[in-house]
């Protein structure tokens, strides 16, 4: 299970470089792909170096090897073998160079800067001696001028190719695995690769359990913890790294072509900086961690629910950029010229972007401002509900109805915000009606035991309790309670203006009053003028 799981990680972790690289395998591996182009468009004459080089590899790679052994300088007594050793020249070619065919001389004469007025240097290659043999191109006066791989070269040609790979595996494995397969790699070499992937998994598990073990054992020494939860959290990236580090050594047994060994040499440093990154990304999470976990040890717990996330998610995107940067340059994209362009288009990308800028430094302001917090009720607008989540784009409210609303940042920095979680007590205002027949002095012994009642009340805030009458209606004197309970929980405030309610009714119930309601007292006048009865509704 465990090396399934490395081997999962591992996977995801090489189709992220692949990405990162934004271009299709072969292209990275150089086997199909453009060479890059000059920076001026350059006239290639058919008699210049880089054509004979073209020709060359254009009859090897459709199998006609006589008319590719026309460009090889074959002496008499080889004549016959000229085939092969095209042939095996091409394998050659394939199999230890990199060949960029625009660093040859497109001109007729050739390079003449490097001396050599009669031939062009492609190359060296070491010999069996280990001794290194140049790859050189010759011109030949004709007619007509055309350039063919020297002499020297084509001697050297059985030495090279005997040379290729491993000796000691081409005398061993069977002569099917001894051609060549996808990307000029080796039947006997993709066997390998194959074998090498589980044991690199292997290896990857081992040196990161033995690095873990190691490091653990002095973790253990420490008096803090926050040591033996970075450990904890780091076996991913020990793994990774580990793979990393186990892969040139592993696949350079292979002794893998120039293309295919550099893609896989960038690919381990890739997955080098691939652990890095993600160490750091374990690194934010644990100090993020920390951080909410020692707010809420000092009663900051609501305040760091609010910005810790916050300043989290800026350092995992500013760390994605680095990243994506870091990739392209490894990948041999120019960074610098890409932020130069990014720089010149940089207007365009504002506006375009506009909306979303705008949404993000609305996040930064509620956050400097610290409007509200997580947990908190607000009012927002036409928005009301429990601050469910701030994020960099907008805010999610849970709504009374249950429901969850997100309201961008930048429209909610410009509302008008009323967060009632900063109350530091709540007010209990409401009018009570009274009959008219209530009497003067009921009236004043109602409003001294409402106001007794309400300072009797532990929660009461004892600065301001006023009961007073304040008009009369159409159809009741009213009395007007205002006080403040020292509280900020809202169903607290409930259940205590419940209470409050229910006294009042029994306090004007003792005092023999009644609450009025709404009604009209209609005269109406008889014929013989005599007033009728009043009639109440």
């Amino acid at each position: 299970m465990v090396c399934l799981h490395v081997c999962r990680r591992a996977s995801v972790a090489a189709v992220v470089l692949s990405v990162a690289g934004a271009l299709p395998l072969s292209a990275q591996l150089g086997i199909g792909a453009r060479p890059p182009q000059d920076t001026a468009p350059t006239t290639v004459s058919p008699a210049s170096p880089r054509a004979a080089v073209q020709e060359f590899l254009r009859q090897a790679n459709t199998g006609d090897w006589n008319k590719a052994a026309e460009f090889l300088s074959v002496p008499a007594a080889k004549r016959e073998r000229a085939p092969l050793l095209a042939r095996r020249f091409k394998t050659v070619i394939d199999q230890r160079l990199a060949l960029d065919l625009s660093t040859l001389s497109p001109l007729v004469s050739g390079d003449t800067l490097d001396g050599d007025l009669t031939g062009d240097r492609l190359a060296e290659l070491s010999g069996p001696g280990g001794r290194s043999e140049p790859l050189r191109l010759v011109r030949l006066a004709g007619p007509p001028v055309h350039w063919v791989f020297s002499q020297a070269t084509v001697n050297q040609i059985d030495g090279w190719y005997e040379a290729l790979g491993s000796p000691w595996v081409r005398e061993r494995v069977p002569r099917t695995l001894l051609g060549e397969g996808p990307f000029n790699v080796y039947w006997w070499q993709w066997i390998g690769l194959g074998i090498g992937l589980p044991v690199l998994v292997l290896l990857a598990w081992v040196l990161g359990a033995v690095l873990r073990n190691m490091l653990g054992r002095l973790a253990k020494r420490t008096v803090t913890n926050w040591d033996d939860v970075l450990l904890e959290n780091l076996r991913g990236p020990f793994r990774l790294w580990a793979a990393a580090l186990a892969a040139t050594p592993l696949f350079g047994v292979l002794a893998l072509n120039p293309r295919v060994s550099g893609f896989l040499d960038d690919s381990a440093r890739g997955l080098t900086l691939l652990a890095l990154f993600w160490v750091l990304l374990r690194l934010i999470r644990i100090a993020q961690n920390r951080l909410q976990h020692a707010a809420w040890d000092t009663g900051q717990g609501a305040q760091a629910r609010t910005l810790v996330p916050l300043l989290g998610n800026f350092l995992r995107v500013a760390l994605a950029i680095i990243a994506l940067l870091v990739a392209l340059a490894q990948f041999g994209y120019p960074v610098g010229t890409l932020l130069a362009g990014l720089g010149i288009g940089g207007i365009a990308v504002a506006l375009a972007a506009q909306k979303t800028v705008e949404h993000l430094f609305g996040s930064v302001s509620l956050a400097a401002d610290r409007a509200f917090r997580v947990g908190d009720w607000v009012r927002a607008g036409t928005t009301e509900g429990e601050v469910q989540r701030i994020g960099l784009r907008s805010t999610s409210f849970r709504t009374i109805d249950r429901t969850v609303v997100r309201v961008p940042n930048g429209r909610l920095a410009d509302e008008r915000i009323e967060t009632f979680g900063e109350r530091d007590r709540i007010l209990l205002r409401t009018d009570i009606d009274l009959t008219y027949d209530t009497t003067p002095e009921q009236i004043t012994a109602i409003r001294d035991a409402l106001d007794a009642a309400l300072r009797a009340h532990p929660k009461i805030w004892p600065d301001t309790v006023r009961v007073h009458v304040v008009a009369f209606t159409d159809s009741a004197i009213r009395l007007n309670v205002v006080s403040w309970f020292q509280t900020t929980e809202w169903n607290e405030f409930l259940r205590i203006r419940h209470d409050m309610l229910m006294q009042f009714m029994r306090i004007i119930g003792d005092k023999g009053a009644a609450f009025a309601y709404p009604s009209r007292t209609v005269y109406h006048v008889t014929q013989s003028g005599q007033p009728a009865p009043p009639i109440d509704g």
